[in-house]
């Protein structure tokens, strides 16, 4: 069967060409050219000179001449694969090992150099991690000048440097060189390996650092390999680790490029590949790691037809604070200051309810939720409920407790459980435990040092001076070492955390986490796994979690000894950056690679996966958006307006990025809404009520909420994350067995494309598709 053609040239004669920069180029003239057919998994000539065409086909072709002539369209074919699929030229060897024809390198490097333009040292790299055979072994130089001068001369360029250049490889994705896969448990024997192709290393180390550590572990060498065998720690860690090579003349560092997990060799040390060190108990509940979560905004979700918002409403009036009740959804929401205010105020509300969302409870069944997460819902000012004023009664504005009660039980009745969102770095200053202005009787701090809650509080002066989050006046900080607070809230028998989880609730959020300090989250976790051994606890982490530093030191709080999940935002990122085209398929297969090897593997499939919050933009406005909303005014984010064709294009756009959310480990969360088409720039427009929209749009949520509900392997199976184009992705998901379900998720971006995937990892052969344009789907191939 034929499926390619290109050209090979032989002879003639080149000359080396250098510019004022001291840059080479090289000039042919003289050569012969045949055109290469590949047919049957070899090339065979198929056209130009007739000469050479007849004598590549004549039995008494000299084998050197056809090795050449396979090498030539080998290389040649493989190069333009990269190029045509959007992969660099130095990360050739992604995608191409070449074995048994001694003419390969050369001919590479030839076409690295004088056809690409790469320069002499990244060409080799390519040729040395590509290429079996670098030495040519066997073949005749002489004999190799008649047939093609240049690459003669290269063989023997690639002779001496290969006697002189050392070439080391470590890639942290492949068992060979680094078992266990991804992070660790502690005491966990961990066995880190180098291999040597080119060069004349002596001796090995692998350097192994954090933040209270340094080690160095010399290697056994056991031929062109080098291997260090050693013990995790029993201290949970974020650690580094590169390989010192030493020959008789320099050393050498490997460390990883940009991928994050393939080696390169420096001149001197560099950032190291990472590893994770976490507690050997660790582990996440089984249920959540199989949820499918929906984020709701308790004012601005569902509504019920009786006055308890308005009771509510009332009630907050009696204390002399300022809430307004919207007449109806369609009001557009406050965003600005009234007559008698100096700053935007957020205490507009639209009235939801539980018993609106106990109303929609069949929705979110038809949509395929098996687990809610609410913002705050107890007692404040704000309609956001972030500046707490009492932890141990809901917002009247919502309801009852007994409403509360009621819609916990009503949504376990269909598989569906309640996360709340735990406010505890701080509270409101309009609280009964602060009470800065005096509604609610005179016992909170701000009335002295007789208050059982002063102690809560830093005083700068007071009362007017103390801590505060953020610099926000109405946002007074808690210390958490103090005994009382921690009674109180956390450990006490009686305690917020643990009352809530009594009253219904199956897990906590924890609202900046951050800063919250580690010694803290752990009695959280001890608190809530003593109730509630099921119970996730997840932390509001906007960047890398297992290194993440604040407050001059390294976090440890995702090792295992206090969060289950943490928000993905940098998923979001990605997947945004991806459907947007600011990174390739390439880039976000690293970045999804990086998660799997960097995150325990209990937290790993506990992430909290999602594309939109109440914190950011919403989904189809980031997508349909080209400038950086986050970075504008309200006023001028009032102003964005986009057209139909930008908003359509958004929805085809979010489609490929929710096919990703639902096809890697981790727990996809929907922001209410957002499966409706909803748009929304950032706070408070992100937070209008919900309106149903695209129809469309929901039945494709609901149906990957159905695929992923039904089949386990979406859900705790093995990964694998594969770049086909620079346009392309796929994520394979199968059984440990090989023996189970297998899907194939596949994210095309681009233009209508074939593809060919192996599935060889699942213990299957091939997979061959088309994928339209602009397209996704999750394809059951076993």
């Amino acid at each position: 069967m034929t499926e390619i053609k290109n050209k090979v040239y032989f002879g003639g004669r080149y000359r080396e060409c250098w510019n004022e920069d001291y840059k080479m180029s090289v000039e042919y003239s003289d050569r012969r050219m045949v055109e290469a057919e590949r047919c049957d998994g070899s090339w065979v000539p198929a056209g130009g000179d007739a000469e050479i065409s007849a004598l590549l086909t004549s039995p008494d072709c000299p084998r050197l001449m056809q090795d050449y002539f396979q090498a030539a369209a080998e290389v040649r074919y493989a190069a333009a694969d990269c190029i045509n699929r959007g992969l660099p030229l130095d990360r050739m060897y992604e995608s191409f090992h070449f074995s048994g024809n001694p003419l390969t390198a050369s001919e590479l490097m030839r076409l690295l150099l004088d056809d690409c333009g790469l320069p002499l040292n990244m060409a080799y790299l390519v040729c040395a991690n590509c290429c079996d055979d670098i030495y040519g072994v066997g073949v005749d130089f002489s004999e190799l000048y008649k047939i093609q001068p240049r690459t003669a001369h290269l063989l023997s360029i690639l002779r001496r440097t290969a006697t002189e250049l050392t070439i080391a490889l470590h890639d942290a994705r492949f068992p060979e060189y680094r078992k266990p896969f991804g992070a660790v448990r502690c005491g966990e024997q961990v066995t880190l390996r180098i291999r040597v192709v080119r060069g004349r290393a002596q001796r090995a180390a692998l350097i192994l650092y954090g933040d209270n550590l340094r080690e160095e572990h010399p290697m056994e060498r056991d031929g062109e390999w080098f291997s260090a065998v050693f013990t995790a720690p029993e201290t949970p860690a974020a650690l580094w680790y590169s390989f010192r090579i030493e020959t008789e003349e320099s050393s050498h560092w490997l460390c990883p490029d940009s991928t994050g997990s393939f080696g390169r060799l420096y001149g001197r040390e560099e950032a190291g590949f990472r590893l994770t060190v976490y507690d050997k108990n660790f582990d996440t509940p089984d249920w959540f790691k199989g949820a499918v979560m929906y984020q709701i905004f308790p004012d601005r979700f569902a509504f019920s037809d009786d006055d308890t918002a308005q009771r509510g409403v009332e009630y907050h009036r009696s204390l002399g604070q300022t809430p307004e009740l919207h007449a109806s959804i369609d009001e557009p929401v406050r965003w600005q200051p009234r007559e008698f205010e100096t700053a935007y105020s957020p205490d507009d509300f639209y009235g939801g309810t539980f018993k609106g969302i106990e109303r929609k409870l069949p929705y979110l069944e038809e949509l395929g939720i098996t687990c809610i997460y609410f913002n705050p819902i107890v007692e404040a000012r704000s309609n956001h409920r972030y500046d707490t004023s009492d932890y141990h009664r809901p917002d009247p504005i919502l309801g009852t407790m007994e409403d509360f009660e009621r819609l916990c039980r009503e949504a376990e009745k269909r598989g569906i459980r309640i996360i709340l969102d735990g406010v505890f770095s701080h509270t409101g200053a309009d609280s009964r435990y602060f009470d800065r202005y005096g509604h609610y009787g005179q016992n909170g701090a701000c009335s002295g040092k007789a208050s059982p809650y002063y102690d809560w509080y830093d005083f700068k002066r007071f009362p007017d001076e103390y801590r505060c989050w953020w610099g926000f006046k109405d946002l007074p900080e808690v210390n958490e070492t103090n005994a009382v607070w921690q009674s109180d809230i956390v450990t006490g028998n009686d305690s917020v955390v643990k009352m809530w989880l009594r009253q219904g609730a199956s897990g906590w959020r924890l609202d900046v986490a951050d800063e919250l300090p580690d010694s803290v989250l752990e009695l959280i976790r001890q608190s809530v796994k003593a109730e509630k051994p099921d119970a996730p606890i997840i932390g509001e982490v906007w960047e890398d979690a297992v290194i993440k530093e604040s407050y001059g030191g390294r976090r440890s709080y995702a090792l295992g000894r206090a969060l289950d999940s943490v928000m993905n935002y940098p998923f979001r990122n990605a997947a945004i950056d991806f459907a947007l085209g600011r990174i390739d398929a390439y880039s976000l297969r690293d970045f999804l690679i990086s998660q799997q090897l960097n995150y325990p593997k209990p937290m790993y499939y506990a992430l909290m996966n999602l594309l939109g919050s109440h914190d950011v933009e919403r989904i189809r406005t980031a997508l349909a958006s080209d400038v950086n909303i986050r970075s504008l005014s309200r006023e001028e984010q009032v102003k964005l307006q986009f057209e139909d064709e930008r908003l359509s294009r958004a929805i085809e756009l979010e489609k490929l990025c929710a096919v990703l959310q639902f096809s890697i480990p981790g727990v996809p969360s929907i922001y209410y809404g957002d499966e409706q088409g909803m748009c929304g720039v950032c706070d408070p427009f992100n937070r209008l009520p919900f309106k149903e929209g695209d129809r469309e749009l929901h039945d494709f949520y609901a149906h990957l909420a159905k695929l992923r509900n039904e089949n386990a392997v979406l859900k705790t199976g093995e990964v694998r994350f594969v770049a086909v184009s620079r346009d392309m992705l796929c994520v394979l998901r199968f059984d440990e067995s090989r023996e189970g379900d297998a899907f194939l998720a596949v994210i095309n971006r681009g233009e209508r494309a074939a593809f060919t995937l192996d599935c060889s990892a699942a213990g299957l052969g091939s997979y061959e598709g088309t994928m339209e344009s602009c397209s996704a789907r999750i394809i059951k191939i076993r």
